[in-house]
């Protein structure tokens, strides 16, 4: 086989993947938020964001305890079906300074990405 014929065969592999319509991938934004409820001994929130259905209300809430430097991971916890999160204190955390976070991720199976949010800083019952 010439040189040219290969080209030509190896340019009629590649033209189909060069003209297919690339996939746009979407991103959405998320928001997380966090209470206390002193009287229950408990932190409690929401995971929302403007993405269709449930692709980014579902991401898992991280509980972090604000720190000099670099913050520590207290708890995950994974959102019921109404996106809503729910923690009873416990004393690693009681009385420190903790704010809830969602990291940003991309759906494998879909050309979505949900990007990270946090909330603001409370003092944990």
């Amino acid at each position: 086989m010439g040189r040219g014929a290969l080209v030509a065969l190896v340019a009629l592999f590649l033209l189909p993947a060069a003209s297919a319509p690339a996939e746009t991938t979407h991103t959405f934004s998320v928001t997380v938020t966090i209470s206390v409820d002193r009287a229950a001994h408990q932190l409690s929130g929401k995971v929302e964001s403007d993405a269709p259905s449930e692709f980014c209300d579902g991401a898992t809430v991280r509980i972090m305890r604000a720190l000099p430097g670099k913050d520590k991971l207290a708890a995950r916890i994974t959102p019921n079906e109404l996106s809503e999160w729910h923690l009873k204190s416990f004393p690693a955390i009681a009385g420190k300074r903790v704010y809830a976070e969602v990291l940003q991720y991309h759906l494998p199976s879909r050309p979505v990405v949900c990007l990270g949010a946090h909330s603001r800083t409370v003092t944990a019952p």
